[in-house]
Order: structure tokens, then C-alpha cells, then sequence
């Protein structure tokens, strides 16, 4: 969902938000509010201006923080964001992938950026699987649960370089939508549904992030 403000929300009004949508994630990295629940994303700070491939936000954590409410507060239209629906992926796709499992794990570039050592230290030791096939549990839907970006393995044990599943990725690829970013926009979304990447971009990029459990 958008949301068009004629001006940007103030912190604790972006606060409040987030906090009418769920329970929202605490973190560590990149906080901007006492309650550590609204998170810079920007060129000198989380993710920075480097690519940031298709995910789901939040797949290697444990506590269901599948909704995500991000701010452009300054110059987001410089990398739009790409979306992908995975409650849409044909049935022939999520066939192909019922009773596979995959780990997740924060990518290796983003570990130092986005972690202290002891947020590491304790993904690490809940070691999160999830099912590539997944009913969503508010509304039933079937959605093809494949973070590209921050899968580590996959079980059963199968040859990664020999699987490499293509047929997810260009199935992601070919039925993307872009999010052209407008001043003060406010996008919505369920992140368990919805897979998201950018690219990388130059100059002087901010907005706020907080995830929350829906």
C-alpha cells in the first residue's frame, strides 16, 4: 500500500505508526528512536549505496516480522524498489518445491553494516529454516517463500550449483513491479508475500524503516 503525505512525518509521528500496525522489531543498528524500533536506511548508513538483492525482509530471524512500513525522507526516487508478489508464482512453480526447506542467514556484505556481533551470535545459534512452500497464516494464501538474497542451504540436500533455481528467479525477474519513489511517500507492505531488491545508486539516499509483526 502508498501512501502520498504532502509533507514527511515527523519521527514520533512515523513511531506511532508503525506501532498501530503490529508489534514492531527491536533492534540494534541504525536507530533513530528510544524505543530502537525505526531504522535509517541510507548511503552512510543500513545497506548503504550498494545493490541489495531480492529478500524478504527479517528471513533469517526468528517471530513472524512480516510487515514492513518504509519513509522516503530524502531522494529515495535515486534506486526505485522492485517488488514481487509470491502468492502469485503459477502452481506449477510452487509444485516443483513442496517439501523443501531452506536456512537463512544475513548475507556476507551486509554482516559488518547491519549487525552488532552479539545480533550475529545469536542468529547464528537459532539457525532459521523456513518452507519454500508456506500457507500465509492471516489470510491462507500459498506463497513461494524463496529469499534469494539470504538462503544459505537447502534441504533435502541437493547440489547447489546444479540446481541454482532458475526458474524462481526468472519467474521473479519477469513479473517484478517497480515502485518509482515520489517526496514523502509511505509504502506498506506484507513481507511475507512481498520480495523486494534495489540497486545500487550515487548520491544522497534517507528513509525510515521499522518491521512489524502482522
Amino acid at each position: 500500500m502508498k501512501v502520498s503525505c504532502p509533507n514527511p512525518l515527523k519521527l514520533e509521528e512515523f513511531e506511532a505508526l508503525s506501532e498501530s500496525l503490529g508489534k514492531p522489531l527491536v533492534t540494534d543498528r541504525h536507530v533513530l528512536n528510544d524505543k530502537r524500533t525505526v531504522q535509517e536506511l541510507s548511503n552512510n548508513g543500513l545497506f548503504s549505496n550498494d545493490d541489495v538483492g531480492w529478500h524478504h525482509d527479517w528471513s533469517y530471524g526468528r517471530g513472524n516480522y512480516f510487515g514492513t512500513i518504509l519513509q522516503n525522507v530524502k531522494n529515495a526516487h535515486l534506486s526505485p524498489t522492485w517488488f514481487c508478489d509470491m502468492s502469485k508464482a503459477p502452481q506449477s512453480l510452487k509444485d516443483d518445491y513442496v517439501g523443501m526447506i531452506g536456512s537463512y542467514y544475513p548475507p556476507v556484505d551486509l554482516l559488518d553494516k547491519c549487525f552488532t556481533d552479539r545480533q550475529l551470535k545469536l542468529l547464528s545459534k537459532q539457525k532459521v529454516t523456513r518452507p519454500f512452500i508456506i500457507n500465509h497464516h492471516v489470510t491462507n494464501e500459498e506463497i513461494l517463500y524463496y529469499s534469494i538474497s539470504t538462503i544459505q542451504e537447502v534441504s533435502p540436500k541437493l547440489l547447489w550449483e546444479d540446481l541454482e533455481f532458475n526458474n524462481i528467479k526468472e519467474w521473479i525477474e519477469e513479473n517484478a513491479i517497480i515502485h518509482e519513489w515520489e517526496d514523502n511517500d509511505i509504502l506498506i507492505w506484507d513481507n511475507l508475500k512481498m520480495q523486494h531488491k534495489r540497486v545500487a545508486f550515487e548520491g544522497e539516499r534517507m528513509l525510515w524503516r521499522t518491521q512489524f509483526i502482522i
